[in-house]
């Protein structure tokens, strides 16, 4: 799905250094996941709506100082606050003094928490938040929540945005949301190190268990092809679809599926840092990332002066330079521009043939 990125082949030597296995110990020292789960306390991972924090508009940083190398707080402090920008939030957001930001953590290197154990966000959907709101000149307040409840908690009123790693696709913009879009990424296939059943790519999941996140555009996109399938006279998969990333990684580790859809940065990301990268690997299928699609800050069409707001302040980022830092601190590959529902243009361009 990127155009031309390094997030396609093996991930940057920046990238993997920021996201080292002390970050779950990035995600998931994968024995350490199995343990936790284990006992109960994978409802981290799920995205308790309890867990909240306003955190302190500073970078996201860990003891390894990896993020500091290319993205530290003096970068946050530098930019300029621009008042007009401020001046053009809704007056509840103004009255509040903040923005109200939900993500579904840990889903690295999206966001995740760290220290794991804590309630402090961190991650690239972070530190590009923590940058929207010093140019604004408000506070963003990241907000975990499970993903499949995200869009629903935004037409109640519970929050004004997203940023979770979220595509911008045409049935969210007809469900009554519009995204600024600011990276893009696809699905990949994450299976256990060794690739022990041999898959190679799409076709050969037919007939097989794969897992996936609730709510996640990898349940609609393995829906459509176990019809894919049927139409082919292939046998259909069985969609195991999870509360949450780390629950759907124990599916694979524990057997229960042969894969994990999930996005292909974070496949990447995983299949790098877990276990020193003895845990999981990414099939290298050439059709990949498949269904690439761009990735959106998500809030209600209706808040036309957020989206205005947050689309101008992404721009000005782009052109102060800051959005490239963050982009290039995560390893991600940078827009041109900040696009307003581009997404479905994008993702007809860039469409998966059908295996």
């Amino acid at each position: 799905m990127k155009q031309c990125g390094e997030l396609w082949g093996e991930p940057p030597t920046k990238g993997v250094a920021m996201r080292s296995s002390s970050r779950w110990g990035l995600f998931l020292g994968a024995a350490a996941l199995i343990a936790v789960m284990a006992v109960g306390l994978a409802v981290a991972g799920c995205g308790s709506s309890s867990s909240s924090t306003s955190a302190s508009p500073t970078p996201s940083s860990s003891s390894s100082g990896a993020v500091a190398a290319t993205w530290t707080a003096a970068d946050l402090t530098a930019i300029q606050t621009d008042s007009a920008l401020t001046a053009m939030l809704p007056s509840n957001i103004q009255s509040a003094g903040e923005i109200k930001c939900l993500s579904d953590i840990p889903y690295p290197p999206w966001e995740y928490f760290d220290p794991p154990t804590s309630t402090n966000p961190a991650g690239f959907d972070y530190d590009l938040s923590q940058a929207l709101g010093k140019k604004i000149g408000i506070t963003v307040k990241f907000i975990d929540m499970p993903f499949d409840s995200i869009l629903l908690a935004l037409k109640g009123g519970k929050a004004d945005m997203t940023m979770s790693g979220m595509y911008d696709s045409a049935e969210r913009q007809k469900a009554g949301f519009s995204f600024v879009d600011y990276t893009t990424d696809g699905t990949g296939i994450l299976v256990i190190k060794g690739n022990p059943q041999g898959i190679t790519g799409l076709d050969s999941l037919a007939g097989k268990t794969v897992s996936c996140e609730n709510g996640t555009t990898q349940q609609a996109f393995l829906t459509d092809l176990n019809k894919q399938f049927t139409a082919a006279g292939k046998t259909k998969m069985q969609i195991l679809s999870l509360p949450g990333q780390p629950e759907a990684l124990l599916s694979v580790k524990s057997n229960r599926a042969v894969a994990d859809l999930t996005d292909f940065s974070t496949a990447l990301n995983i299949a790098a840092t877990t276990n020193n990268g003895n845990t999981f690997e990414v099939v290298r299928d050439p059709a990949a990332p498949y269904a690439p699609q761009m990735d959106g800050i998500g809030m209600l069409t209706t808040n036309t002066q957020l989206v205005d707001t947050m689309q101008k302040a992404l721009q000005a980022l782009m052109d102060d330079g800051t959005y490239q830092k963050i982009v290039a601190a995560w390893g991600f590959v940078p827009l041109a521009t900040a696009e307003v529902n581009a997404g479905p243009a994008y993702a007809a361009s860039h469409a998966t043939p059908a295996p």
